[in-house]
């Protein structure tokens, strides 16, 4: 094993400029911010070996380039006080005689949606590098021999506002050898690498070589690296180039010119004023020889719009796509036309939103909100044999405040404790750890969260009356986008807080810890007995709370789920879900997205103004986001068979081939609406978990109006596949199966 746990050869580097000012160990410099410093490293081969085993990591960018040839870039998203290394072979790229290792090392400084800086020491935590590579018997070790160069090419950005917190990128080729990661490249006058001697405020030994404050011991990946497909687009006569679809990655430009002609834009996800408002920019000036310009980060749209001046010229648009992988073998496929190409756009969606964490969308934010990612993990767990992401994903948002409440988002800038979070959203956390024990059934991995998830239901308990509901609770209690009531006592939330009680509850008896699983089941029992206080006679539902009559789908659906509804009330509450001539829904992204005003120009969305609505006939519809929620309450009130028809309504949400935000607009590919994409597997094909990790697959169809269906998902050990036509089953199983009619 190259790579033992413990001390690494290799020495923390960067630039001899210095970043953290010295007399106070916590001050970045002004000039630390976005910074970007090259890295060399020339040596000699007389034989090239089999293999040559590689580690890297940077706070907070890096791309390792050996003899010119990318060979990883990273790392993946982290906490401040966590750092992954990637690693690798570099045999492919080396060659006999004279060879050479680059790193293009970039510190943001500026919290992003993917980037959460670091508390700085005296040394680190303003940007550093570290590496190690084995040829044969020999290391090459990042240290005080490698040579770096700050590169006045990239002018430092800053964010443009708190929503919009991408860095726009501006760069001057004319400052650029794009030669510089080939071994002949003159570095000369370049200067030696400083090597960073961590130390601590108080205690503690100095050491160049990681693990150091303030990461700790560098961990290793858990992701497999992301795709890079390259996307052409359109080039139009007036410099809007067409991808024909919502797009995901690095945007790369050919172009042609004059030195110091520029090229600017942004990739976007409509030619609007607010489209381009929310999109990342860049701007990009030619030295005019070999000008192929590739963003440093990642951006998503459909269109790339270009503005150019001083005779430039654009040759060529395309988008390498980084993106998780998705392995081929699990599919859909229906009697319906409508509903396979409704379960691909769900596909599609949750890729595009599927980086190295699950993200709201690739056009406007990538940040890791903690309740979205249920759906695409979800959809991940039935569609994806790779569960890679499916089950670091609930990991990497585990990082709770002093409190014990999870933060809205996680690993970026909306982690910030100073923020407020959304107590709903650490509920659907827990959903998401309960699909790790259903379709993983790895012990050890849930039973590594439950602390976290512990910590989550008991932030509620000082809101919690004598009545065992909540009341009161601070923060934003979204829900959805629907303007459900959450005033007072929210019974939706105190649905979701009784679902997680209840999905703790199963999850520690699995776990044999009676003690935890009678905590929340009492705390449950007492919930389900305060509950009653929501039921609405005439109405034959649950209100949303005690101030006005108003009832949803979202308090019925979460209710039922949380088993708080009495059997008897099945067929009424089963009747209320499905009466969808009743139902409407409103969202403020109908205002607030890349269509109309954008997103910083119009007033918060956290407030909601009472009921203009006929709360005695009408029913608060959910959002795509919740209708996971009420598609399993369904499923458990016994209706199976009408989720193949709700899922139609996802027909009019397409934009090509990808999911929007919301029924009334929002982002053109947002991975929370992607949950037919789940929802024909597992309920309409009826194949679940029959025990933990599937030991047992349970496979109940109930297809609906369809004539026929068939598909294949993906288990720890192998495919499960199921055809059904009429009354014939036919199903392939690596497991024992359970058949229910």
């Amino acid at each position: 094993m190259p790579f033992p746990p413990g001390r690494w050869r290799g020495r923390w580097i960067w630039s001899p400029r210095p970043a953290i000012r010295p007399a106070a160990h916590s001050t970045l410099l002004p000039e630390a911010y976005d910074r970007r410093v090259m890295f060399r490293r020339g040596f000699t081969l007389t034989a090239v070996p089999e293999s040559a085993p590689f580690r890297v990591t940077a706070d907070s960018r890096y791309i390792l380039y050996v003899n010119g040839v990318e060979l990883a870039r990273g790392p993946v998203r982290h906490g401040p006080r966590t750092l992954y290394y990637d690693h690798g072979d570099a045999a492919r790229a080396l060659r006999r005689g004279r060879n050479t290792v680059a790193v293009l090392a970039r510190f943001y400084g500026h919290a992003t949606p993917w980037w959460e800086p670091s508390p700085p020491t005296f040394t680190l935590g303003g940007g550093c590098l570290v590496a190690e590579l084995l040829l044969g018997s020999d290391w090459l070790t990042t240290d005080a021999t490698w040579r770096c160069h700050d590169s006045p090419a990239w002018t430092p950005a800053a964010p443009r506002h708190h929503l919009l917190s991408q860095l726009p990128e501006i760069f001057d080729a004319r400052a650029f050898d794009p030669a510089w990661t080939l071994p002949d490249h003159d570095d000369s006058a370049w200067q030696p690498a400083r090597v960073l001697e961590a130390r601590a405020v108080v205690g503690g030994e100095p050491d160049s070589r990681p693990p150091s404050d303030p990461f700790g011991p560098l961990l290793a990946r858990p992701l497999p690296p992301l795709t890079a497909e390259v996307r052409q687009a359109v080039v139009g006569t007036d410099l809007v180039a067409d991808f024909g679809q919502v797009v995901s990655g690095t945007l790369r430009l050919a172009v042609q010119g004059p030195a110091g002609s520029t090229v600017s834009g942004a990739v976007a996800e409509v030619v609007t004023p607010a489209g381009l408002e929310i999109a990342t920019r860049f701007s990009y000036t030619l030295r005019g020889t070999d000008d192929v310009f590739e963003t440093g980060d990642p951006a998503g749209g459909r269109y790339a719009v270009l503005e150019v001046s001083g005779g430039a010229s654009v040759t060529s648009v395309s988008v390498v796509e980084r993106l998780r992988p998705r392995p081929a073998g699990p599919y859909f496929t229906c009697s319906d036309p409508e509903l396979d190409a409704v379960f691909q756009a769900g596909l599609r969606t949750v890729d595009l939103t599927a980086h190295d964490a699950y993200v709201d969308c690739p056009t406007r934010e990538q940040r890791a909100w903690t309740g979205d990612s249920v759906v695409h993990q979800s959809v991940d767990l039935v569609t994806n044999p790779d569960w890679s992401l499916a089950r670091h994903h609930p990991v990497l948002a585990a990082q709770p405040r002093p409190d014990g409440m999870l933060p809205m988002a996680a690993a970026g800038d909306f982690a910030d404790p100073g923020l407020p979070t959304i107590p709903d959203w650490s509920l659907h956390w827990i959903r998401s750890v309960h699909n790790l024990y259903r379709y993983t059934g790895d012990r050890s991995l849930v039973g590594s969260l439950m602390g976290v998830a512990e910590g989550v239901l008991r932030w509620f308990l000082p809101f919690r009356g004598a009545d065992g509901l909540v009341h009161e609770v601070t923060g934003w209690v979204l829900i959805d986008w629907s303007p459900v009531q959450v005033r007072g006592t929210s019974a939706a939330l105190n649905a979701l807080w009784g679902r997680a009680l209840a999905d703790f509850a199963e999850m520690a008896e699995w776990l044999g810890d009676l003690g935890r699983a009678w905590w929340a089941r009492d705390l449950h029992a007492a919930l389900a007995r305060g509950f009653e206080v929501f039921w609405d006679v005439r109405r034959g539902a649950y209100r949303d709370h005690l101030l006005t009559g108003a009832v949803s789908e979202h308090t019925a659906a979460a209710a039922v789920c949380a088993g708080l509804v009495p059997s008897a009330r099945y067929p009424v509450l089963r009747t209320f879900l499905l009466d969808r001539g009743v139902m409407f829904t409103r969202s403020p992204m109908g205002a607030r997205g890349a269509d109309r005003d954008g997103p910083i120009s119009t007033d918060p969305v956290s407030g909601r103004a009472l009921p203009d609505w006929d709360v005695s006939a009408q029913v608060v519809g959910a959002q795509p986001f919740f209708r996971y929620v009420v598609h399993d309450a369904l499923a458990l009130l016994g209706a199976s068979g009408a989720i193949a028809g709700l899922c139609r309504e996802w027909v009019g949400l397409m934009s090509a081939g990808t999911f929007r935000e919301c029924w009334e607009g929002g982002s053109y590919c947002h991975g929370w609406s992607a949950t037919p994409a789940r929802d024909l597997l597992v309920h309409t094909l009826g194949i679940t978990p029959g025990e933990p990790g599937y030991a047992k697959v349970r496979v109940a169809p109930r297809l609906g109006d369809l004539a026929w269906a068939r598909g294949a998902v993906p288990t720890p050990y192998g495919l499960v596949e199921v055809r059904v036509e009429g009354a014939e089953i036919e199903v392939d199983a690596p497991v024992p199966v359970e058949i229910v009619r």
